[in-house]
């Protein structure tokens, strides 16, 4: 599919559930296979990237929001289809025992396999002055567009979503 956008469309949104590393090795090359075909450039093609972004005014906040991130991560990671963005990193195993557990309802667990090195590979975990400049650091150079996908928690504890904050 991302093949035929590069070769079809004017431009991709890339789901928050992928990596840079999967970016660069899969999506990207697919992009560029579409516009080959097409005769077109990288210029012709805008591209839209948000990663998760996991900061926090003080260390409670970071934290809250860093186990929400971990939650939304697992739930991602649960679907078959994401099995192969996992797998870049050699956790696709991961995808199966994320899925099953999500059919036994053990959603909490499940955002305890998520490690920081998941988290961080699949955003940005810093300070809030920092996350800019490292959101421009990993995706700029190829990223057209980018909107911020802040998870907060609310004084109930309350997990929610708050996104397209324009950078």
């Amino acid at each position: 599919m991302t093949e035929v956008a590069g070769e079809v469309a004017d431009g991709l949104i890339i789901h928050p559930f992928s990596n840079e590393k999967y970016i660069r090795e899969v999506t990207l090359p697919a992009i560029e296979r579409g516009l080959a075909k097409s005769g077109r450039s990288r210029d012709d093609f805008e591209i839209t990237y948000s990663p998760f972004i996991v900061s926090g005014k003080d260390e409670e906040t970071f934290e809250a929001h860093k186990a929400a991130t971990k939650q939304r991560i697992a739930f991602y990671g649960s679907t078959p289809a994401y099995k192969n963005v996992l797998g870049v990193h050699g956790w696709g195993d991961m995808q199966a025992d994320l899925n099953r557990m999500s059919k036994e309802g053990k959603w909490k667990e499940m955002g305890e396999l998520i490690t920081d090195e998941m988290l961080n590979t699949f955003g940005v975990m810093d300070e809030p002055g920092n996350v800019v400049g490292e959101m421009k650091s990993r995706y700029g150079d190829f990223t057209d567009r980018t909107s911020g996908g802040f998870t907060f928690v609310d004084s109930e504890q309350r997990i929610g979503m708050v996104s397209d904050l324009r950078a």
